[in-house]
């Protein structure tokens, strides 16, 4: 059981004109092909992904499992952003790779048969399980994320020392300025 976890990509190419591209996924390997098209992200250079995706193999015979990045245009045709190649056979005969129990994020360079530069970058991880795995011997993750829910933040200043009195009459006219950054995870 190959399982391919795509969490996100960035810095992708632009194949519109005058906007980013409309990305989705589409995988491929051992003759299974599983297209997000229909879930592409408009105007996104950096998107999330956070999907899983199965495909059965047999080692050795298990072709390479291709992951390509398109760029969604409903009047023209989509166009291909980038392409990346993971050898699956590779990491399934390597001692080193079979040994980790959880497998390596791996940051993956996207190509396009008409440039020589990468065209982004795909944030990913693979995982090869036996398909008669033992219940429990193999963790299959959840990476869809969570869904937002409101809180409410409280700061209480309960006292102050030490202010340099900044006023001509000897005072000072303190006060707090806080910021929240809803980018940063915390």
């Amino acid at each position: 059981l190959i399982r391919a976890y795509m969490v996100s990509a960035y810095n992708l190419s632009s194949r519109d004109n005058g906007s980013d591209s409309d990305p989705y996924l589409k995988l491929t390997c051992n003759g299974k092909v599983f297209s997000e098209r229909d879930n592409y992200q408009l105007d996104n250079p950096q998107p999330d992904f956070f999907k899983k995706f199965e495909f059965e193999g047999k080692f050795p015979g298990s072709t390479p499992l291709k992951i390509e990045v398109w760029d969604y245009d409903m009047i023209f045709g989509d166009d291909l952003i980038g392409t990346t190649i993971c050898d699956l056979e590779d990491r399934y005969f390597n001692m080193e790779w079979q040994a980790l129990v959880e497998k390596p994020i791996e940051y993956r360079q996207l190509y396009h048969p008409s440039s020589a530069i990468d065209q982004g970058t795909v944030k990913m991880w693979v995982e090869i399980n036996p398909v008669s795995a033992p219940p429990g011997t193999v963790i299959d993750y959840d990476i869809t994320p969570k869904p937002p829910y409101p809180l409410e933040v409280r700061v209480c200043v309960l006292n102050c020392k030490e202010i340099p009195m900044m006023d001509a009459e000897g005072t000072c006219d303190a006060f707090c300025r806080g910021f929240f950054d809803s980018k940063v995870d915390s």
